[in-house]
């Protein structure tokens, strides 16, 4: 339901946008998050800067809804919808409001899931932290790796970006918001951490080899008949078992079809 409401959205500013030059960037500047519209009063912005997203940038929308379709729909599948919708609305908040504690500057705004994003993998790696996911990458080199591994590298180019755009204010090939992404990714941790929902399940373990029963050994069927037959001679027909006097007549049968 979140995917397909954030393509739908992403659909009418495409829309919009084609139909009409002058509502390029309308999106952005009516629902977007801006330090303007914040002293204004206009709150419910925290609500719906996730509903807008680049236009020209298709990788913007496509790490939301991949981190939506994986992470997300793996914890609903093991914990229930509400806990990664309740992660994503949270990653969207706090992302907001550590994005607006950065900017203060007339003209910055921020749109984007990109924080409910990494709130799902930040709260997808609590669960799973050494789950290992392999990938053939160009369909030639594999590639092994973990949610845990994954996780703290994005954090770590993310802390990297805050420091040289939003703290030093150093000038960057793209809109500073790292400060949004990590605070996402904490809100995620942080419902996970809280929540303390029910470990994963792990599979029962095998019982250990030496406490199987040993298998019977193979019994020689002509070993089995002389052993019949003797027995026969020193206490007679009738001490022989049911099972022995199958074994007798079984070769019996066999000798006769020969």
């Amino acid at each position: 339901m979140l995917a397909g409401m954030l393509v739908a959205g992403f659909g009418l500013q495409v829309a919009g946008e084609a139909g009409w030059q002058a509502a390029a960037g309308w999106g952005e500047a009516t629902l977007g998050l801006t330090p303007t519209a914040w002293a204004a009063g206009e709150y419910w912005r925290l609500a719906t800067h996730g509903l807008v997203h680049s236009t020209t940038n298709l990788f913007h929308l496509g790490l939301v809804l991949a981190a939506i379709l994986g992470p997300g729909a793996a914890l609903a599948r093991e914990l229930g919808p509400r806990l990664p919708l309740a992660a994503w609305v949270t990653g969207q908040v706090l992302g907001g409001l550590c994005w607006l504690g950065f900017h203060r500057e007339a003209g910055a705004a921020y749109f984007g899931a990109t924080a409910g994003a990494y709130a799902l993998l930040a709260a997808y790696a609590v669960r799973h932290p050494d789950r290992v996911f392999r990938l053939l990458v160009f369909f030639v080199l594999p590639l092994r790796f973990r949610p845990r591994g994954v996780l703290w590298a994005l954090l770590g180019a993310e802390a990297f970006f805050l420091v040289i755009g939003e703290v030093l204010q150093r000038a960057l090939p793209f809109a500073p918001t790292a400060s949004a992404h990590l605070a996402g990714a904490i809100g995620g941790w942080l419902l996970l951490r809280v929540g303390r929902p029910a470990p994963p399940e792990r599979p029962a373990p095998l019982p250990a080899r030496a406490n199987l029963p040993a298998p019977a050994p193979e019994l020689d069927p002509r070993a089995e008949v002389d052993r019949i037959l003797d027995k026969i001679n020193q206490t007679g027909l009738g001490s022989l078992t049911p099972a022995e006097r199958r074994t007798l007549a079984a070769a019996r049968d066999l000798l006769s079809r020969r």
